[in-house]
């Protein structure tokens, strides 16, 4: 099977079996061999045809007559079933594309009672592909381990499957001989997977304690020189202080309170770092930690914030040429929002609509907790954002949007889509100045004259 059809066409098409090319390169060689020795060009070639259409026809899965009554969602995850087979093949090639499909099929459904009877072998899965798996297998192992914990959130079933591959993360994430490409994902999957299903406190502190300890390799030196990484490893800690920051919003204010003199010292040495993303990072950090700690005490301020507010000023206005024009722009938008909650206590107000056409629901991201934690939910569903967050009742719940809707068929998705009517964006008196100005445009240049 080829990347592209199992990705792609996940639950529309028949599934390609994925088999390595070897076989089929030999068997043309073989075939042209004989068919030079024959001498007969046009029978070769005809005889080279026919074989390279029997090799597609056996290359391919199709549906037998006892599928055609089958439902559409019974289509759908006998196509995730196919995908998990694959994924226990021997060439990497192959179990890597079927992990990246089982997270696009998790992606584009719910599939919540289908895992029910699931989870445990998708579990031994994932688990033997960060284990023996490198770069690219454990980076889709990582994307599918966060996808299976979303969608069932909502379910008991999801904090037994933490508790599985918590340990294996954990070791994936500080093992320096690892794939940077895959650490980094495997430190955003640890953190929203302990966000979701872990339930004890404890196993939370130990888990910010690990992501900590990656991270902490950016900060200054004993001489206070910050460390010059390469980009693969600033890339890294970006991503262990992002799952930090994710899991520090499960915390109490009192207990933010009790450590953000010490992670505000620390996030104000990596605002002089030369990566973009860290640096923003680090400036959300610091509106994150007084957001909680405010909470707890309105008046809390950190002892050098005179220097802090000078450094978020300055990258707020940053306009230095030797950065890129695109990463200034991003800087100066983030950290406008980021002084204007450590002086004024002013929180960011945001407004996203989310859901189908059809079931639009308004989503109000009134405090930095909110906006972390719809970030992450963004990075992790990607194109299964909006299905998600209309169905899935774990993330509802997250943020508090109710009991979701009744899951419509097609048939009923075309009507709704053809009864519903396209708002006209523009005003009346919008409407009445731009033909007025039309007719005046027209008038204008009937009127011209040229002289000689």
């Amino acid at each position: 099977m080829k990347c592209k059809d199992l990705l792609v066409e996940l639950g529309e098409t028949p599934i390609f079996a994925l088999r390595s090319n070897n076989r089929r390169c030999w068997t043309r060689r073989l075939e042209k061999r004989s068919g030079n020795k024959g001498g007969g060009g046009n029978a070769a070639d005809e005889d080279d045809k026919a074989s390279i259409n029997s090799d597609r026809t056996e290359s391919t899965v199709q549906l037998s007559d006892g599928d055609e009554g089958m439902s559409e969602m019974e289509a759908y995850e006998r196509k995730v079933r196919e995908a998990m087979d694959l994924a226990l093949e021997k060439s990497v090639h192959t179990r890597t594309n079927a992990l990246t499909a089982l997270t696009t099929a998790l992606q584009k459904r719910v599939l919540s009672h289908f895992l029910l009877d699931h989870h445990q072998t998708l579990c031994d899965l994932i688990e033997r592909s960060l284990r023996k798996g490198r770069g690219p297998e454990q980076v889709a192992a990582a994307r599918l381990a966060s996808l299976l914990v979303l969608s069932l959130s909502h379910m008991v079933e999801a904090e037994q499957v933490y508790k599985t591959l918590a340990p294996v993360l954990t070791v994936v994430v500080t093992d320096p001989s690892a794939s940077l490409n895959g650490r980094q994902e495997v430190a955003l999957t640890l953190a929203m997977t302990a966000f979701l299903a872990c339930h004890d406190l404890a196993d939370v502190t130990a888990t910010m304690n690990t992501l900590h300890g990656v991270f902490a390799a950016s900060l200054p030196k004993g001489n206070g020189e910050l460390p010059n990484h390469a980009p693969a490893l600033t890339a890294l800690h970006t991503s262990a202080l992002n799952g930090f920051c994710l899991l520090m919003c499960l915390l109490s204010p009192s207990s933010v309170y009790t450590m953000a003199n010490k992670l505000v010292r620390e996030m104000y040495d990596l605002l002089g770092c030369s990566d973009v993303d860290l640096r923003i990072q680090a400036g959300e950090a610091v509106a994150l930690l007084y957001e909680a700690a405010r909470l707890h005490d309105e008046d809390y301020s950190w002892n050098r914030e005179g220097e802090l507010c000078a450094a978020l000023k300055d990258l707020a206005t940053d306009s230095h040429k030797f950065r890129a024009k695109k990463d200034r722009k991003q800087q100066r938008a983030s950290f406008r929002d980021v002084v204007r909650t450590v002086e004024e206590g002013e929180l960011p107000c945001e407004t996203v609509t989310v859901g189908p056409q059809h079931q639009r629901q308004e989503l109000l991201l009134d405090t930095w907790s909110l906006k972390w934690q719809y970030a992450s939910l963004c990075h992790t569903l990607g194109i299964g954002l909006n299905n998600h967050i209309t169905f899935n009742i774990g993330v509802r719940d997250m943020f508090d949007l109710g009991p979701p809707p009744l899951q419509l068929d097609r048939g009923m998705l075309s009507l709704a889509r053809r009864s519903q009517k396209k708002p006209n964006r523009e005003s009346p008196a919008c409407k009445a100045r731009h033909m007025a100005r039309n007719k005046n445009r027209d008038n204008r240049a009937a009127a011209k004259t040229y002289d000689d």
